[in-house]
């Protein structure tokens, strides 16, 4: 027979847990039940701090607090009146205000020269420098990470749902980029690009390779399809047959085109636009 089992408790208490063989329960976190309610994982991933698995995460891990009390997983936040907290600091609720809940989603036409990082000591220059003053309140995070000196089209969001939907294999989503090779590339070796390799315990394979270069660039330069995101592995498949990549540039994701956005330029996507990504 549980322990719980005809137990009365007082109404007002919405999340009741018990820790250990303790006698009597102990409330952990009573939330605010006057107004609009999020569940607190969903509520993390719209204000951007991470996606919706990872906050189930760190909620078993112990590490979100709602008004001052542990939260337990499965809890729900008022979103207007609940301080929610992570490791001690405060997440802003009004990110998660019903007009806001919106995703931000930026497209991003990275430079060379740029980390994908919010703080590198090693390096002056991250993608963060180039956002416009009016988004850098928002916690953005990027969907899919360029080395430094590959250039072309990221995006970042405040929603980390978003970014997760974006960025995980499972989605398939393709993306193009521009190739510059040191040298030309044989026909011979272009074949067995079909069957890809294997480098580091790991199947390399481009989804589609084409020929864009014409003149003294032909057979130089190409368009690359991908969709299954491997560290790397443009170069690392150039590599394996001898040729080096010179000039890397992602150009299209999904749908959407990186052209008429000027390098180092920055614009915020529409609805239509966000739907492309998917197509």
């Amino acid at each position: 027979m549980s322990i719980l089992d005809g137990a009365r408790f007082p109404s007002n208490v919405h999340k009741i847990f018990f820790i250990g063989v303790a006698k009597s329960p102990q409330i952990i976190f009573q939330a605010n039940m006057n107004g609009e309610t999020m569940r607190l994982q969903k509520f993390l991933a719209h204000c951007g701090i991470c996606s919706r698995r990872k906050a189930e995460e760190l909620i078993a891990a112990m590490c979100v607090t709602i008004n001052g009390k542990i939260a337990p997983i499965g809890a729900s936040v008022n979103i207007e009146r609940d301080i929610v907290k992570m490791d001690g600091k405060k997440i802003s609720a009004g990110k998660a205000s019903a007009q806001e809940r919106m995703p931000l989603v930026l497209m991003l036409n990275k430079p060379s020269g740029y980390v994908c990082s919010h703080y590198d000591r090693f390096n002056e220059k991250t993608i963060f420098d180039l956002i416009p003053a009016p988004y850098r309140q928002d916690r953005l995070l990027f969907c899919g990470r360029l080395d430094k000196a590959t250039t072309g089209l990221m995006l970042l969001s405040n929603d980390g749902e978003f970014v997760q939907k974006i960025s995980h294999p499972s989605a398939s989503i393709k993306k193009h980029y521009e190739v510059v090779i040191s040298r030309p590339l044989s026909d011979e070796v272009r074949a067995k690009f079909s069957q890809g390799i294997s480098d580091r315990g790991e199947l390399i394979k481009f989804d589609k390779m084409f020929p864009m270069g014409q003149g003294r660039l032909k057979n130089m330069v190409f368009e690359v399809v991908l969709s299954q995101g491997r560290k790397n592995e443009i170069h690392r498949m150039f590599e394996h047959f001898g040729y080096f990549v010179e000039r890397l540039c992602r150009s299209r994701v999904g749908g959407l085109h990186l052209r008429g956005l000027s390098i180092g330029m920055c614009k915020r996507l529409s609805d239509k636009e966000i739907e492309l990504l998917f197509k």
